[in-house]
């Protein structure tokens, strides 16, 4: 079935942006909005090959593979090009086979001396910050950028080796990225002293695991069945003491139970005040479910994402910060007035998320974008008048990757940003940052 050229046009980018999304994602939350994003996109266009690709890479999800899905994100971005080539829906174009495993493998092509000269201290500049790296969200910011460049180079060896990241954020393994990032640095060193590509070296093999320490000891079921109700209850009391005093009777009494059944990590939870009574309660829950004592795990603090804001009017700059200042889930860490001074932000401030405007003196926003596509760093959402759907701005700056487009509703210099976009700001930027959109006020 042939299908509508100028439809095609604006879809093949839109798509292809889309898979990209999903290639990178690193959990099933943001996965699964990706696939809703590509089911509804190849339902809008009737191309039935895309929506049952769509459909096997949803399977994908429970259990969670993220090489399968990454796999499938790149089937999903090929199968569209072919069909805008075509302007038909056509049947899915098939990865290549993998080598017969007697055959040799190829020489390695040589690569552009000056490429690899260029991606050399970008690359170590990259692995250190992997190295540096507190937490998972710079850790997977760190990673976003040495896959991009991987990407840019076509290092096939180092995309391999940037997969071993993947158990290491979940949980977070800072030892075990450092030495993921001493094993990057050294292989592109090795693949730019040869000028090409090299195989990666194998995964180096785990020390024998400690012996493991015994599991605690199971809880009679009839005492757990007694404690528990009991235990909630005094956190209800805990929670509702109006003094130091009342608070410190209701500790006692938690105490007292907690010792009773012998259970250490409610007694460390109720050494010394001030005292959790949410997260009382809530291990409480966990150890009757279990039958046995837990270690206590804090609940981890999201941490916000951070916001370059790129705009050469201050009053558009600040009407964009105090809009995403009405989302406790952002924070604006940079300004910049050009394009020039954006790139030097986004190198200083690593943000999550950049507001970029297209317009602007020095270096516009699709030069911007044409670096960024290379440095990798964040997602960048377009905010301006040029970038309307349909043209030709918005189609190139699709394809250069980026997370979504917002217009300015009155030009240049709009003061009405706040009252008209100011919601379609924060849904875009939301979905750009991995964030539940349903949560925006």
């Amino acid at each position: 079935m042939t299908l509508d050229r100028e439809m095609l046009d604006a879809f093949v980018p839109e798509f292809e942006a889309e898979a990209v999304r999903l290639a990178m994602v690193r959990d099933a939350a943001p996965a699964q909005r990706a696939l809703d994003q590509l089911r509804a996109m190849a339902a809008a266009l009737g191309a039935p090959s895309l929506a049952r690709m769509v459909e096997d890479a949803a399977l994908a999800l429970d259990p969670l593979d993220l090489p399968a899905l990454h796999r499938a994100a790149e089937a999903l971005a090929r199968q569209a090009r072919a069909v805008g080539e075509a302007g038909a829906d056509v049947a899915p174009v098939p990865a290549a086979p993998p080598p017969a495993a007697a055959a040799p493998p190829p020489p390695a092509p040589s690569l552009d001396r000056e490429i690899l000269d260029a991606l050399a201290p970008e690359f170590d500049a990259a692995c250190a910050k992997l190295a540096a790296a507190g937490d998972e969200g710079a850790a997977g910011r760190a990673l976003d950028g040495l896959r991009a460049l991987a990407g840019a180079a076509g290092l096939a060896s180092l995309k391999l080796l940037l997969d071993r990241a993947l158990p290491l954020l979940d949980p977070f393994d800072a030892a075990g990225l450092r030495d993921l990032a001493a094993v990057l640095a050294s292989h592109a060193a090795l693949i730019v002293a040869h000028g090409e590509d090299r195989p990666p070296p194998a995964p180096s093999t785990p020390p024998v695991a400690p012996l493991a320490t015994p599991a605690a000891a199971a809880l009679d079921p009839e005492m757990l069945a007694a404690f528990t109700p009991e235990f909630q209850a005094g956190c209800l009391r805990l929670a509702a003491a109006t003094d130091e005093a009342e608070a410190a009777r209701a500790a006692d009494s938690l105490r007292a139970m907690a010792e009773a059944l012998g259970l250490d990590s409610l007694r460390t939870l109720l050494a010394e005040p001030p005292f959790d009574a949410t997260a009382l309660a809530s291990h409480a829950a966990a150890i009757a479910i279990a039958g046995q004592d837990l270690p206590f795990a804090p609940a981890p603090t999201a941490a916000k994402r951070r916001v370059l804001v790129v705009d050469d009017s201050a009053m558009m700059r600040r009407l964009v910060r105090e809009t995403l200042a009405t989302d406790p889930d952002f924070e604006v860490v940079g300004e910049a007035a050009d394009g020039v001074r954006a790139l030097a932000a986004m190198r200083d401030c690593q943000p999550d998320l950049t507001m970029l405007d297209i317009e602007m003196p020095e270096l516009d926003g699709i030069g911007v974008m044409r670096r960024w596509a290379l440095e990798g760093i964040g997602q960048v959402v377009i905010v301006s008048s040029a970038a309307r759907p349909g043209s030709a701005t918005a189609v190139e700056a699709r394809r250069l990757g980026v997370a979504g487009i917002v217009g300015k509703p009155s030009g240049a210099l709009s003061p009405d940003l706040k009252q008209r976009q100011g919601e379609a700001l924060l849904r875009t930027a939301r979905r750009a940052a991995g964030l539940p959109v349903e949560a925006a006020r």
